[in-house]
């Protein structure tokens, strides 16, 4: 009389659980051999399952070379002809989850003119990362140098950001917009960057 094995195998990933039943081989030559499939399969399995975690954490890596408070020097231009403005300081932190403030000394903004900044960033590939953020702006001192057309509204920063160890560099666009929302000025600024260590 002939033996029969049984072979039960449970595999389980994050999103589903399968049972496989394997039943009625015929002698010890074949379940050796599906055992040793099965065990290959398992791990490949592992296998697929490391690198899976490593590429993983290769990303989370990526994504914290930004993380840290970065000093920048920020020179305005304009976009038509490139001609440069007088540069001036900004700090920004960039947090772990994606979020970030900033801070800027802008000469075009008297004390509370401006508020500080507030956005989001992602990494867009090796080393570099999309940035945008905003901050209220309210004359209610003369502007230096005369307002951009309205009195209360928003400025918004759209950026890309390069960064190569401690130091960063960047081109933005720069809009801003009255308290309807609708589109006053625009302008361009570059900046580079320092990590505060």
């Amino acid at each position: 009389m002939q033996r029969k094995w049984y072979l039960r195998i449970q595999l389980t990933n994050d999103k589903e659980r399968k049972t496989v039943m394997i039943s009625r081989i015929p002698n010890q030559h074949g379940a050796a051999r599906l055992l040793t499939a099965l065990v290959l399969i398992v791990g490949m399995l592992f296998v697929g399952a490391g690198l899976t975690a490593q590429a993983r954490s290769e990303q989370a890596g990526a994504k914290k070379e930004l993380v840290g408070t970065w000093r920048m020097t920020i020179t305005p231009y304009d976009c038509a002809t490139g001609a440069e403005r007088p540069s001036f300081r900004s700090m920004v932190s960039f947090e772990e989850g994606g979020t970030l403030t900033e801070a800027a000394l802008s000469p075009a903004f008297q004390p509370g003119q401006r508020g500080p900044g507030h956005g989001i960033w992602n990494p867009t590939g090796d080393h570099t990362y999309s940035v945008v953020f905003e901050a209220y702006i309210l004359f209610t001192t003369q502007p230096n140098p005369p307002a951009p057309g309205f009195q209360m509204g928003v400025q918004r920063v759209t950026t890309t950001i390069e960064v190569n160890g401690n130091q960063s560099s960047g081109l933005a666009s720069v809009e801003f917009f009255d308290v309807a929302g609708n589109l006053v000025s625009t302008g361009c600024s570059k900046a580079v960057g320092e990590r505060m260590e």
